[in-house]
């Protein structure tokens, strides 16, 4: 049976966002199997947004609640404007500031939008709503969907240890998630962790990530012959992701006298930061910043000219980029933090304390030394990511609970019709039962 499904999302965050990652590929393949889906967004994408784009080549529509809104352009210019000012005159300090006005000002929108939102679902009418992100657009959504009796399905792509500058945000969510029908989370481990922070909600479901195949991906180790291995990082370049934590396993490496560069690609408010320590530790000829990918072909270019993947994050839910990794033959040596043991098994992968760059350095020159491990590893990873998280796995979860959603609604509302009272005309002492909205 084919479903009317929409996936929604305040904004495309991009260009790199995880979340964005994880909309489009279930857009794209949700499509293919015959579904009807729209992504709805809040506020429309900058014009040349490369994930509406992805979308539209695809065949899937995306409809915006706001879309003619001045005030919404004018402060993601303003947004864009200052954080840009943030990231050259690096100023930690101002940089969480300006976020938490940022997040104030989405509140406030949301609020204004919320009367829109409500004609838009009710013209829309979907059999669920699938909403990503604990923002003050999906609040206004989920709110939205349990007035008009839509069942709903929240997607959380985090931990339920974030950093502090999101606290704002699941204060927030944690309002209106008994509204929904469904909690969906990355891992198994993840979904145990939410629910020992929402002990209320009624049920908790495991959805992974789509991860796109790589037809190109090879089985052996890249590079095998190469004399320096090359570790690769690809995330946001801030706090959160450690990548001052690779700089100094970086360097303690190369004074071991091991050969090894590493190539990062991502954007973010550590970025001076990182240059700065970087040129500090004299590291300038082991490190190449790749800029950031925007496409599947930047990100499969990148993956391939890598030997092994490295994410030293503080705080993580699930990684789309270990996924990616994984998906091309590379072993992963990452943190053991939020869903990250969920994705590596010990034979295709390294986990580490976080925030330990002594582990992290003992890591990276296990796998340098042993291009035999590194092959054996990529194997691994590889069939994990085919098993896992390719396309066909994934969307057969997704469709058994979109369908387990919607069908007890359904069940729920067919009961309560049963056990409402009967109206008697003769008798004035029975009234119509309230609908509460």
């Amino acid at each position: 049976m084919h479903m009317k499904i929409a996936l929604c999302k305040s904004i495309l965050a991009g260009p790199v966002s995880g979340a964005d990652e994880a909309l489009v590929n279930y857009a794209k393949h949700l499509h293919l199997k015959g579904h009807a889906v729209t992504v709805v967004l809040l506020h429309p994408p900058r014009p040349n947004d490369v994930y509406r784009e992805r979308l539209r080549r695809a065949g899937v529509a995306v409809l915006c609640i706001n879309e003619t809104s001045r005030l919404n352009r004018v402060l993601l210019t303003a947004r864009d404007l200052v954080f840009g000012l943030l990231l050259i005159f690096y100023l930690p300090g101002s940089f969480r500031r300006a976020r938490r006005i940022w997040q104030a000002l989405n509140r406030l929108l949301s609020r204004l939008y919320a009367r829109r939102c409500r004609k838009f679902f009710g013209r829309l009418r979907p059999d669920l709503l699938h909403v990503f992100t604990p923002d003050a657009g999906a609040v206004m959504m989920i709110r939205t969907g349990h007035q008009l009796g839509i069942p709903i399905l929240y997607h959380e792509m985090g931990t339920p240890r974030p950093m502090p500058a999101l606290d704002n945000y699941y204060r927030e969510l944690e309002k209106v998630l008994p509204l929904c029908d469904e909690f969906a989370a990355l891992s198994p481990c993840l979904a145990e962790q939410w629910a020992e922070r929402f002990p209320f909600l009624r049920s908790i479901s495991v959805l992974p990530f789509i991860v796109e195949d790589c037809n190109e991906c090879s089985s052996e180790t890249p590079h095998a012959a190469r004399h320096e291995t090359v570790f690769g990082y690809a995330a946001r370049l801030e706090e959160g992701k450690g990548p001052l934590v690779l700089v100094e396993a970086l360097a303690r490496l190369r004074q071991a006298g091991v050969p090894a560069i590493v190539k990062m690609t991502g954007t973010g408010p550590q970025l001076p930061e990182v240059r700065s320590r970087l040129h500090e530790l004299g590291l300038g000829e082991a490190y190449q910043y790749m800029g950031f990918y925007t496409e599947p072909e930047g990100r499969d270019a990148f993956m391939r000219g890598l030997d092994v993947f490295v994410l030293p994050s503080l705080a993580e839910g699930t990684p789309n980029s270990i996924i990616e990794a994984m998906a091309h033959g590379l072993p992963v040596i990452a943190t053991e933090v939020g869903g990250i043991p969920d994705l590596l098994s010990p034979d295709s992968g390294i986990l580490i304390p976080p925030g330990d760059a002594t582990a992290l350095t003992l890591a990276m020159r296990r796998l340098a030394t042993d291009p035999a491990l590194r092959a054996s590893m990529g194997l691994a990873a590889r069939e994990r990511y085919l098993k896992q998280f390719s396309p066909d796995p994934v969307l057969l979860m997704l469709l058994n609970t979109y369908r387990r959603v919607a069908g007890a609604r359904a069940l729920r509302e067919r009961a309560e019709d049963r056990h409402a009272p009967v109206l008697v005309e003769e008798s004035s002492a029975v009234t119509a039962p309230t609908s509460v909205s």
